[in-house]
């Protein structure tokens, strides 16, 4: 079975219309949260706004909430965030335009294409897999709460031939929006 199709059964089931509206009280919680910063510190808006998305996207996918901007976790994830955004600005590598020249050694000796792709892989990797182990550990010892990591650790990803780094990176490339109504 490919990886598409066995991420595709997991998801469908993560994706249910009551798994779906069983995460609205984590966006009413987000919301109220997002009132009160706006109402007591009106200034720091857009702080407060993306505070609110990446703290429901990290409640939703990993049971984690981020009661201010200033934590590790929204550190991360705009970390990655921004060295995806540097790897695949238009025109960073023209390996990207000339795929040919990947294998050219005069090209390759000069452009550091291949290195600042490992070193980004590395590094997301690390905070991929650290919310990955920290959420099998608090399924492991009964502390996870309602999430979908917590779904997709105690699912058969394995039997679907699935490895852990594999499914770290999808629950951070599809994680559940905001819900528009439920």
């Amino acid at each position: 079975m490919t990886h598409n199709r066995a991420l595709r059964g997991i998801f469908h089931r993560l994706f249910s219309p009551q798994m779906v509206k069983s995460y609205a009280p984590i966006q009413t919680y987000e919301a109220k949260q997002l009132s009160y910063d706006l109402l007591n510190n009106p200034k720091d808006f857009y702080k407060h706004n993306r505070r609110y998305a990446t703290s429901f996207v990290l409640n939703v996918t990993y049971g984690k909430r981020a009661p201010i901007w200033e934590c590790k976790e929204i550190a991360d994830i705009y970390g990655c965030l921004s060295r995806f955004g540097r790897v695949r600005r238009p025109g960073s590598f023209i390996v990207d335009t000339f795929p040919s020249l990947a294998n050219n050694p005069i090209y390759n000796m000069f452009s550091d294409w291949r290195r600042v792709g490992e070193d980004t892989f590395k590094k997301d990797s690390e905070v991929f897999m650290g919310f990955w182990n920290d959420t099998k550990e608090r399924v492991k010892d009964g502390s996870a709460p309602h999430c979908f990591g917590k779904v997709f650790v105690q699912s058969d990803f394995e039997d679907q031939g699935l490895d852990e780094l594999t499914c770290a990176y999808t629950w951070y490339t599809l994680p559940p929006r905001p819900l528009l109504s439920v």
